[in-house]
């Protein structure tokens, strides 16, 4: 791995922390309201698969810690990455964008509903969990497709000259 792509993973890692501990909205017992969803699904578009699944998983990993909201850190971590893989795989592989960013946002529903079922042993957690999700994944699903375009034009003409 290069220093250049390990930077690259360093600064990416540090945004997506920064942004989201800066931008937390507190659900109750939930967790919180952040905008990681949208710079995951975001740097899903600027990197490869690994490197997103990395830099958005540790940089939400590292806000839950930092924000008191320890018992998420680990679930956060293979829940994001994951998000990342999803978003990036689907991205190459369908003509409509929006559908791999649709995808994650409902992983992301999936992954925390599941996981507030367990940190609390109670089924019921499930639904709760999800509708208090519910806003931080459609505005990700909403703002990184309309991102979308605008990002690989800017990030094409980067590259290109």
């Amino acid at each position: 791995m290069s220093t250049k792509r390990i930077a690259n993973i360093a600064l990416y890692t540090a945004i997506v922390a920064i942004v989201t501990a800066l931008i937390a909205v507190p659900i109750g017992t939930f967790g919180y309201i952040n905008l990681s969803d949208l710079l995951i699904m975001s740097l899903c578009v600027l990197l490869d698969p690994s490197d997103a699944m990395i830099a958005g998983g540790l940089g939400a990993m590292i806000s839950d810690i930092y924000l008191g909201y320890s018992q998420y850190a680990i679930p956060t971590l293979i829940i994001k990455a994951l998000e990342a893989l999803i978003v990036s795989k689907l991205l190459k592989r369908t003509p409509y964008k929006c559908l791999a960013f649709v995808a994650g946002g409902l992983w992301i529903l999936v992954g925390y509903g599941a996981t507030d079922t367990l940190l609390t042993m109670d089924m019921r957690m499930f639904l709760p969990s999800v509708l208090g999700n519910l806003p931080q994944a459609l505005i990700a699903m909403v703002a990184a497709s309309l991102a979308y375009t605008p990002l690989v034009r800017y990030f094409r003409k980067e590259r290109h000259g």
